[in-house]
């Protein structure tokens, strides 16, 4: 195979705050590039964040400086991102690696910008939740040496779908196997690393079920426990409302190969007015808690990132940290998902409980433009919202109940509103069972 060319180390928005940082527990994200070898059909990060048919600068391909990345972690840059992140790279708070794209894919043997960038973690003692399905690179000697230095500091959520092999095939296109993620899990988590399952996007007719294995997710679920998964973090498939041609072509494709070519109608008529459309709660409930209950009774940490049963996480983490854990128990609380649990206990406790917007904004989100987290679009929006800080943002959904992305409608009336913060005019919130 021919190496690949290099490229330009210019990619300064690989340290970032993730544009999901109102209930993400590691709101700091690091990828390696702007772009990924796998092109899985489904690809969160190619059809939302980075999507090249609308800003043709992502087609230009970048890679993130290694020497960049050791003056982030050795707190030497003083650009906003980096001085927002320090204090939590003092307080231990993990990064996720592998945000938008995967450091472990076929780039990396020649690049081993990957095996450097480990080299540095270990150095700095920084905690790193690695997701991936690069199970080719990380089964090789000198990748699992390098991480047999400090397994501990190291959780690796491999990305799976599908118990099966040939479905995989046909959606994760240039990715491993299940059968070789599931024997690249064995492998590290027999030198200590810990291992989680990341079963996202769950779609229907690929994750459940298919014909000759009507329980494939628990049969999954199982092999993955057998070689070293203790957690796992869940979440239902989503789609994006407003597609460009190339989008509605990968879609449909999926849809062929889950067996329902008219599944994209049906989600989008079963889902509100917002740009990532959810389906219908009730659809996924008795699936979301046969999970649970399968894993739990495994002993695994349940983490489930859908805003559709949030208060369903055993942790305030929906990677699923355990809050014990010396490396990956200091996760960031100051988010949504807290909320949710916290207000979840509360009432099943039978104890009062409200909780309004300061209760919970992050520091770092106060300090970060939004323009740094997500795309403005067009010069107008880009001009009108250049100031406005991540923070800002999430206030003004949660001082309007009918905002898509308000905590009402995100997360279907799990938390509704009850009155108004007299101090701060910011709208109080409480936790209701959904029914």
């Amino acid at each position: 195979m021919k190496p690949p060319e290099e490229l330009p180390e210019t990619y300064n928005s690989g340290i970032r705050f993730s544009s999901d940082g109102a209930d993400c527990s590691v709101p700091l994200a690091i990828d390696s590039r702007n772009f990924c070898t796998f092109k899985c059909v489904y690809c969160f990060g190619q059809n939302l964040m980075r999507n090249p048919d609308r800003n043709p600068a992502l087609r230009q391909k970048k890679q993130l400086s290694i020497k960049r990345l050791e003056k982030f972690l050795n707190r030497e840059l003083k650009d906003p991102v980096s001085l927002a992140a320090y204090p939590l790279l003092d307080a231990g708070v993990p990064v996720q690696l592998g945000a938008l794209g995967d450091s472990f894919d076929q780039r990396e043997p020649y690049t081993r910008w990957a095996m450097q960038a480990v080299k540095l973690f270990i150095k700095y003692k920084i905690p790193v939740r690695i997701g991936t399905k690069g199970a080719r690179v990380l089964q090789r000697p000198e990748y699992l040496d390098l991480f047999a230095q400090s397994p501990e500091q190291f959780w690796f959520a491999f990305s799976c779908i599908s118990n099966s092999d040939e479905l995989l095939k046909k959606v994760d296109i240039a990715a491993p196997s299940a059968t070789e993620r599931i024997a690249a899990m064995k492998a590290l988590s027999s030198i200590g690393c810990k291992i989680s399952l990341r079963f996202r996007p769950f779609i229907p007719g690929i994750s459940d079920s298919y014909p000759g294995s009507p329980n494939a997710w628990e049969v999954l679920i199982d092999r993955c426990h057998e070689a070293g998964a203790r957690a796992i973090s869940y979440e239902w498939i989503f789609l994006n409302r407003n597609n460009t041609p190339r989008q509605e072509s990968l879609n449909q494709r999926l849809f062929e190969k889950m067996g329902n070519p008219n599944f994209g109608e049906y989600w989008k008529k079963n889902s509100p007015k917002e740009s990532a459309m959810r389906g219908k709660k009730l659809d996924k409930y008795e699936m979301t808690m046969r999970i649970k209950e399968k894993v739990l009774g495994l002993g695994w940490t349940f983490g489930i990132s859908d805003p559709h049963y949030r208060e369903e996480n055993t942790t305030f983490s929906c990677c699923a940290f355990p809050d014990n854990d010396p490396w990956f128990g200091k996760y960031n609380r100051d988010q949504l998902t807290r909320v949710l649990v916290e207000g979840r206990r509360a009432y099943d406790e039978g104890r009062p409980w409200s909780v309004t917007f300061s209760d919970w904004v992050p520091d770092w989100a106060k300090k970060i433009k939004k323009r740094m987290c997500v795309s403005l679009g067009d010069a107008h929006t880009h001009k009108k919202y250049q100031y406005q800080t991540i923070a800002d943002d999430w206030r003004n959904k949660w001082n309007n109940p009918k905002k898509a992305r308000g905590p009402e409608i995100y997360f279907r009336e799990s938390l509704v509103h009850t009155g108004t913060d007299e101090a701060t005019g910011d709208l109080i919130y409480k936790y209701q069972p959904w029914v």
